[in-house]
């Protein structure tokens, strides 16, 4: 037994001895996944006397791959990208802006358009006229029991949300004497006829959304809602800046914008509506979440010299800094007072400039020179700005 035992410990150190020489880089089993980098070229294959080679295309086209050769190097597992601050909103919201409220929901309208069919149905309140091509839908009329002098008819206007695969439903509400006269069709104010109607549809709404299943069935006929058209994109037209594009009012852009650019890496430091300039600043190493000091944020709270940096300037200086000589177009800086006139200061952080009207918005990024930044760099920034929109 004990003859077996030291053979056995003879064994193993003779395995364990002979294992410098089996791994590593000059051993037999040595790590062999870069032998691909100083792979050679074959020649090619040559056809014997008397033989024609058919002619072999290339199965996969190799394109030319232009620049200087990476170093080879240890791989470095690259950071989290900053998560959005909407990613984990709940499923339904009501969002207001002024006096005007809707309802937000994190499903693409054709799987909200049967549930609005259903809590319609089961709240007892018939429809008169559903067009899923328009997204609209129309009550019949109808009388509560607190105010029988009048009659009541709701509009729910369902249409694609600035994010992608989201809802806004909005709610329209209009009355009448119970006496008079009803036609074919409403002439729908701008502003519903009751506020306080048209916020206990809204809540019932939301409600029922909220408690229904998000594993519900779609509608075929209400995938047609939006059309091809798209709220909010980012634009790269080439030969041109790029640019955020944006299918809505102004006072709700300069909202939406207002709440991107003083989120996730963005801070925001000045603002003036009437002008549409934003002055902010933007650093990727900033906390992942809104919470100053949260521990997703890398590497601790910290001290954001940027910021504070950029919190000691007045949007005059900044505005005073404009380069006037530039021939950047378009010109976005044009007619606003102040304008020039400064010797040129290297401000930290950037301007975020809306133009346009109602509908035909534009989101541009500048330097606090107001001159364009490089392609690359100015998507960047506005994907940063459409990521984080509401």
């Amino acid at each position: 037994m004990t003859r077996l035992t030291a053979g056995a410990a003879l064994c193993i150190a003779s395995i364990t001895l002979t294992g410098c020489g089996m791994f590593g880089k000059e051993g037999y089993f040595r790590d062999r996944s870069n032998d691909y980098q100083r792979a050679d070229s074959l020649p090619p294959l040559q056809m014997p006397a008397g033989v024609t080679a058919k002619h072999q295309e290339e199965l996969y086209e190799v394109p030319q791959i232009a620049g200087d050769q990476l170093a080879e190097s240890e791989f470095e597992v690259p950071r989290p990208q900053a998560l959005s601050v909407n990613v984990g909103l709940d499923r339904v919201k009501i969002q207001k802006l002024g006096n005007r409220r809707w309802v937000l929901v994190s499903q693409p309208p054709a799987e909200v358009w049967p549930q609005l069919h259903y809590f319609l149905r089961t709240s007892g309140l018939r429809l008169e006229t559903s067009d899923a091509s328009a997204g609209i839908m129309e009550t019949t009329w109808l009388t509560f029991n607190e105010t029988p002098q009048v009659k009541d008819k709701y509009q729910l206007r369902i249409e694609s949300g600035v994010q992608p695969d989201t809802t806004e439903v909005h709610v329209r509400h209009f009355s009448l004497p119970a006496s008079a006269p009803t036609t074919a069709s409403v002439n729908w104010p701008e502003q519903s006829s009751n506020p306080e109607r048209e916020g206990w549809m809204i809540d019932e709404m939301s409600s029922a959304l909220a408690a229904e299943s998000t594993g519900a069935a779609a509608s075929l006929v209400a995938q047609a809602i939006g059309g091809t058209s798209i709220k909010v994109q980012v634009q790269e037209p080439a030969g041109r800046e790029p640019y955020i594009s944006m299918g809505l009012a102004m006072d709700r852009a300069w909202a939406t914008v207002a709440h991107a650019v003083n989120a996730g890496a963005y801070r925001l430091h000045r603002e003036d509506a009437d002008m549409g300039i934003f002055y902010v600043t933007y650093d990727e190493n900033r906390e992942l979440t809104e919470e100053e000091g949260g521990w997703f944020s890398w590497g601790g709270k910290g001290e954001d010299k940027q910021a504070k940096a950029a919190e000691g300037v007045t949007l005059q200086q900044i505005l005073a800094n404009i380069d006037t000589t530039s021939d950047a177009q378009p010109a976005l800086f044009t007619g606003i007072p102040g304008v020039g006139g400064a010797p040129a200061a290297e401000y930290p952080g950037y301007l975020v400039v809306l133009r346009g009207g109602d509908d035909v918005i534009e989101v541009r990024v500048r330097n606090t020179r107001g001159q364009p930044l490089s392609r690359a760099k100015a998507s960047q920034l506005l994907l940063a700005i459409r990521q984080n929109l509401i």
